[in-house]
């Protein structure tokens, strides 16, 4: 992971951080269901009201999770954790939609080249399995709250290409 500056998160300087808060609260809802959340996240979401976007994702807690893929632009991640799993993350980046971003969760459970044994590899197994139905049942939750989801972009895509007149042929 690269070290984050304020100069790339000016990506998102039009991010809405009512959105962002939002989109934290339903997060920790339906990740933490039956428990408190842990103090260490709940440190992570206290913010300045006067900071802009580029001054809050240019530094801790937030992290430069990487590039978008063909895009120069950051991906920000904020690692929210799960009920199990401490380091699964809400990631913001830049979009183009009505929003100038888009929210999805990082599961980062994804690693290459662990060799464990049959009873760990199936306990990892079922760690990323609650993780997917996690990150799923999240980023559905969002996108019912209306907040810029890569299904709704998709949706609000489709739906503008049905309204689209056809080409007049030859």
């Amino acid at each position: 992971m690269e070290p984050t500056n304020a100069v790339a998160a000016d990506d998102l300087r039009r991010l809405r951080l009512d959105l962002l808060r939002q989109a934290a609260g339903i997060y920790l809802e339906l990740a933490y269901p039956s428990g408190p959340v842990p103090d260490a996240v709940r440190r992570r979401l206290q913010w300045g009201e006067d900071r802009s976007p580029s001054e809050l994702l240019g530094g801790p807690p937030f992290e430069r999770a990487g590039k978008a893929p063909g895009r120069q632009s950051s991906i920000w991640a904020l690692r929210l954790g799960n009920h199990r799993y401490p380091h699964m993350k809400l990631q913001i980046q830049p979009w183009p939609n009505e929003a100038g971003f888009m929210l999805s969760v990082n599961t980062h459970d994804q690693v290459a080249g662990v060799n464990l044994s049959e009873v760990d590899a199936q306990a990892f197994r079922d760690l990323q399995s609650e993780n997917q139905r996690l990150k799923e049942l999240i980023e559905k939750a969002w996108d019912d709250a209306g907040l810029p989801t890569f299904l709704r972009y998709l949706r609000d895509y489709i739906e503008s290409r049905r309204e689209a007149p056809a080409p007049d042929g030859p």
